[in-house]
């Protein structure tokens, strides 16, 4: 009995050491993004913190191997996850607002928030394998043994965090249900008595990936956020650049007509924006790719304000010499997390634009909330308009997701209207412009110019109801929603 109470010890605590380690990532995106410093800072503070725990542990457990010792370790462990759980917003919201490097911010917050539990959680182990061990003997079968019932925890820990409680329970509920758990073990090993929805599916999308076989590369390289991929190749008989973002295509360009003509078409419903606030002055850009449309509001508006928020500034050099991308004096950029500038900006705008599809698999999920509506609602003056991209179907399969943004964008502006992008692609899912309008009164839906008045034409409406899945920073399982 007291062996099982050791094994079931060390299986749980590999568990949570690693579903509390991929619920970090969770907890820190909405407030310092998603970069490769996020995840660095996470899993270098968490192994650091193990590695003490079990030094310590290790020192600890030969002076007084107790049963009742190993508890106070789980009790260390639930106390801190607890405590995370309590202040982990008001800390990353001051963390996010400084003005340090971002992976000191992430290293700071790693610290203040996951290294305690991971130091608690890593000194059972040489605590269990001191007291399970009785002769030297047995110590290669033992040690093993444990090893590999650790590792089974750490896999399922993983695992299931991901594909399944995230989407199923948000971060909150997880980390109070750890805590809970921890708690519990550790009144059964300290007192010496006894004592699920679906697999995520992996969608594989293969239709724009047709060129990456025969297409020439101009560009393969690794940044910060993004593995990038220039090709050139052939579109409607034209000469095509295409930029694509880990194995999906971004944007691109006819290399003929850099400016004007748009690729995509999805692109062009942008200015859909500005026909419902003509008198704009003041536009904020999410997400910039290669910068297609960009150009296009610098060749039509000179003399409006464009800022772009574009994470990756690598994009930022490889659209200036790839994609005919020039800065101008009505053009600002910042290169930070979306999320974050919403956060911190203190300017308003007359129009709000967010195309930040990290790929047709996977979309930010901390600009899909309830909170991140709430900040574009701050940040627009009276008239404003807010327009996304966003991925879905109005209805049937493939629209839970674009419902979901829908009703979270009800819940916020007074005006919400969803056209669908017309193109000549037969795709499973489209694209769709999403506007959300502070205006008190209806908007024009009419226009004399011919273009402008073909995308009015795909109105589309619809339906949400009860089980439409609201999106906030707490439960956003945003690219679950997507394929589903």
């Amino acid at each position: 009995m007291r062996n099982t109470k050791l094994f079931s010890t060390v299986f749980i605590s590999g568990f949570v050491v690693m579903a509390f380690e991929i619920i970090g990532s969770r907890v820190l995106a909405p407030f310092l993004g998603t970069s490769t410093y996020v995840w660095v800072s996470i899993i270098g503070i968490i192994l650091l913190a193990m590695s003490v725990g079990y030094y310590l542990g290790g020192r600890w457990a030969d002076k007084s191997p107790t049963l009742k010792r190993l508890s106070y370790f789980l009790f260390g462990a639930a106390l801190g996850i607890a405590i995370t759980n309590i202040l982990k917003n008001k800390a990353l919201a001051i963390l996010g607002s400084l003005a340090f490097p971002l992976i000191v911010k992430s290293s700071l917050a790693s610290v203040a928030l996951f290294s305690f539990p991971a130091f608690c959680l890593a000194a059972i182990f040489p605590y269990a394998l001191k007291l399970i061990l009785n002769n030297i003997e047995d110590a290669g079968k033992l040690s093993g043994r444990i090893y590999a019932i650790s590792t089974i925890g750490s896999l399922l820990g993983t695992f299931l965090s991901a594909t399944i409680l995230i989407p199923l329970l948000g971060t909150d509920m997880i980390l109070w249900i750890l805590s809970a758990i921890l708690l519990v073990l550790g009144f059964i090993v300290g007192s010496f008595y006894n004592w699920k929805q679906g697999v995520l599916m992996i969608p594989i999308l293969i239709g724009n990936l047709w060129f990456i076989s025969r297409d020439k590369t101009i560009i393969d390289l690794d940044s910060e956020y993004n593995r990038i991929w220039i090709y050139d190749g052939i579109a409607q008989g034209k000469p095509t650049r295409y930029l694509a973002l880990n194995g999906h295509v971004n944007s691109g360009m006819w290399v003929n007509d850099p400016i004007a003509g748009q690729l995509y078409p999805y692109s062009d419903y942008f200015r859909l924006a500005m026909h419902l606030n003509p008198d704009f002055q003041d536009v904020l850009m999410l997400g910039a790719g290669a910068y297609t449309f960009p150009k296009l509001f610098q060749s039509i508006w000179p003399e409006r304000r464009l800022d772009i928020v574009e994470i990756d500034p690598v994009l930022t050099k490889v659209s200036e010499t790839h994609f005919a991308w020039e800065a101008s004096t009505n053009t600002h950029i910042v290169h930070m997390d979306a999320r974050s500038y919403l956060n911190q900006c203190k300017k308003t705008y007359d129009i709000i634009i967010s195309d930040v599809f990290t790929s047709p698999l996977e979309v930010p999920f901390q600009l899909t909330t309830f909170e991140t509506y709430k900040r574009h609602q701050a940040l627009l003056n009276k008239d404003g308009v807010l327009i996304l991209n966003v991925l879905g179907n109005a209805d049937g399969q493939y629209s839970r997701f674009l419902k979901s943004q829908y009703a979270v964008a009800k819940l916020v502006f007074p005006h919400v209207k969803l056209f669908e992008v017309y193109d000549e692609y037969d795709l499973p899912i489209k694209n769709n412009m999403l506007i959300a309008m502070n205006s008190e009164f209806d908007p024009n839906f009419q226009s004399n110019d011919s273009t402008i008045q073909h995308m009015l034409s795909q109105l589309k409406e619809v339906t949400i109801d009860e089980s439409t899945p609201i999106l906030t920073d707490n439960y956003a399982p945003a690219n679950w929603l997507l394929w589903d």
